[in-house]
């Protein structure tokens, strides 16, 4: 039987072999790149230069010493197991890795920076680290994953965190099966001499793929085009996973999207007033269509016992047929009779008259720089709500009302203080990033306070775990199940608000284009997030990442933007098998076991 220090100098041998096969196969860093994915690789064993020679003015003396350096730290790091330093020693060697990529990172970019010194146009374009540096990134996390691992408690610390290790381990399982098939379909952008060169290539092309898939991480323009592709996925993940926590399945999400546009269109366009007025009438007539929807399954539930499941899909189809009926002609004959419909916009396109001014949601620059004024009323209000919240020691209602209270005076009193003029190039503000953004952080702060503060929530989530436990407790089941279907389908009406108020596609009206099919990605969303308001949050943001990446991945390598669409079926398809981890990841009792034999060995 191995004993623990057996098993970690295994584990750690393994993991360094792994990372000096990359080293050896996989480029270090890649100074020039051309549009298709083509580039000069730098590796310590030999570059792959297709132009025959490195771009002029770009010396690469810096690979050589890091590369000495990272393989004596490498081997340092596979005789601490055996040493008296064991576990202690692995945290300062993962320390030191990620001060060796950090070092790595700041010679590449100096060398980098020297070449396009006083160039008019930059000789060194699309440049990037390759595998083998991020392979010194990844081996310096692993040591500090096994030293904590094998620290006392250090299973029990990973257990307790399972809803953050499934969906990141079903992440990286997700990601080594896409890079398979990438490496499958696509050729490699270049000429190679050798089998290694060749490998070489492709481990590239894996590579630049992801880096164009997170791109928008430092894109400003991406960064911004993430967070609008991911607000109405907050809003349907919130959806699916709230119905979760009741032990119930919405999946119609789509359907209570649907009448949430309807129910905002009829508002925005027909109703006059003031903005203070229609705008919120016109949110909450989205969210009570949305939540009517939802709750009528609910009822049939309750009632009779219908499956929700079937319910709300046929429901989708109905929501769907309605909008087609109001938008697509404003005709109809019945037994001989002609029905005239106000909805539909004159010409040949399915959709309504434009939102009044009144009635559409602020545009991202308008919130953070009204009039080419950059203003203080956003973050002073979120730090008076912060302060309001925390600084309270009553009861959560009162803590919240305080939060709400200053922050509104936060808001006024920042929008009143005098900001710096601030302009913004044309690539960021043709992101139509809205503040319906705003009310997706809302709607995660409701799901929080409602689900884990409230007796409500409380009450919902015994109903999830055990229903009949939950009946025989007091809770009226019958009632809990249409309330939590009606916030279930309000969820999922508020996010039309960003398509049809906020313009989140290209115009403020309700179009048949309207992207209904985000109510299903909402599951994805859900399950990735663990049915919890920052995992639903995160989730989202991902895919929202990715889906903005695909493009610049379908524009510079011609792959296909369906490639986020397999990631997003493997992420959930990992998920659902647990990421293939453990069974004390995934079963709540294998879980209590660990934590208590973790408990009783500290005590010894």
């Amino acid at each position: 039987m191995l004993t623990d220090r057996k098993r970690l100098g295994l584990l750690v041998l393994l993991g360094g072999g792994v990372t000096l096969l990359l080293w050896y196969l996989a480029p270090w860093a890649v100074p020039h790149r051309i549009f298709g994915g083509e580039g000069v690789l730098l590796n310590p064993f030999g570059h792959h230069l297709p132009q025959g020679r490195l771009p002029q003015g770009y010396q690469d003396a810096w690979l050589y010493p890091v590369f000495y350096l990272s393989l004596a730290w490498l081997a340092l790091s596979l005789l601490l197991p055996w040493t008296r330093a064991g576990v202690r020693g692995l945290y300062w060697a993962g320390a030191l890795g990620l001060g060796l990529f950090l070092l790595t990172y700041l010679l590449f970019q100096g060398s980098v920076a020297q070449a396009n010194a006083g160039a008019e146009r930059p000789l060194l374009r699309r440049f990037s680290l390759g595998l083998g540096s991020y392979a010194t990134l990844a081996y310096g996390l692993y040591l500090l994953l096994l030293a904590r691992v094998f620290s006392p408690g250090g299973l029990a610390f990973l257990v307790r965190r399972r809803g953050v290790v499934v969906p990141l381990f079903s992440l990286l399982l997700a990601s080594l099966l896409g890079g398979a098939i990438v490496a499958l379909l696509k050729e490699n952008p270049g000429e190679a001499q050798s089998l290694r060169e060749a490998l070489m290539l492709k481990l590239d092309l894996i590579t630049y793929t992801y880096q164009l898939l997170y791109s928008p991480l430092v894109n400003p323009s991406g960064f911004l085009q993430s967070l609008l592709l991911a607000t109405p996925l907050i809003f349907t993940g919130l959806a699916v996973a709230l119905g979760f926590r009741g032990g119930l399945f919405n999946i119609g999400a789509p359907g209570q999207l649907i009448l949430g546009a309807i129910a905002a269109m009829l508002v925005g366009v027909y109703l006059p007033g003031p903005r203070w007025l229609v705008l919120p009438l016109a949110l909450l007539a989205a969210a009570l269509a949305g939540g009517l929807w939802g709750a009528i399954p609910g009822w049939l539930k309750a009632r009779f016992g219908a499956h929700e499941v079937i319910n709300t899909i046929m429901f989708n189809y109905i929501a769907a047929s309605l909008f087609l009926f109001l938008i697509s002609a404003n005709e109809y004959k019945f037994f001989g009779k002609t029905l005239y419909l106000p909805f539909k916009y004159p010409g040949y396109e399915a959709r309504s008259y434009e939102i009044r001014p009144e009635a559409r949601i602020p545009h991202w620059t308008d919130l953070v720089a009204p009039g080419g004024e950059l203003s203080f009323a956003l973050p002073l209000a979120l730090l008076l709500g912060v302060l309001g919240y925390f600084l309270v020691r009553k009861s959560l209602g009162h803590r919240v009302l305080a939060a709400t209270l200053l922050g509104v005076l936060g808001y006024g009193l920042g929008g009143l203080l005098p900001g710096p003029q601030v302009a913004f190039g044309p690539d960021l503000t043709s992101v139509r990033l809205n503040g319906a953004f705003l009310l997706a952080l809302l709607a995660l702060l409701f799901f929080h306070f409602y689900v884990f503060r409230t007796v409500g929530g409380y009450e919902l989530r015994a109903l999830g775990l055990a229903p009949k436990a939950a009946e025989y407790g007091g809770v009226a089941v019958g009632r809990k199940v249409v309330l939590v279907m009606f916030l279930s389908g309000a969820l999922a009406g508020l996010a039309a608000a960003h398509y049809v108020l906020g313009g989140g596609i290209d115009e403020y009206r309700l179009k048949q284009s309207l992207p209904y099919s985000v109510g299903f990605d909402g599951i994805a969303v859900a399950l990735m997030g663990q049915n919890t308001p920052l995992g639903v949050g995160l989730a989202a943001w991902l895919f929202g990442i990715l889906l903005t990446g695909g493009l610049q991945v379908n524009l510079q390598l011609g792959i296909s933007r369906e490639l986020v669409a397999v990631l997003q079926a493997l992420i959930v398809l990992f998920i659902a098998a647990g990421g293939f981890l453990p069974r004390y990841f995934t079963d709540p009792l294998r879980a209590a076991e660990v934590e208590l034999k973790a408990e009783k060995e500290v005590k010894e």
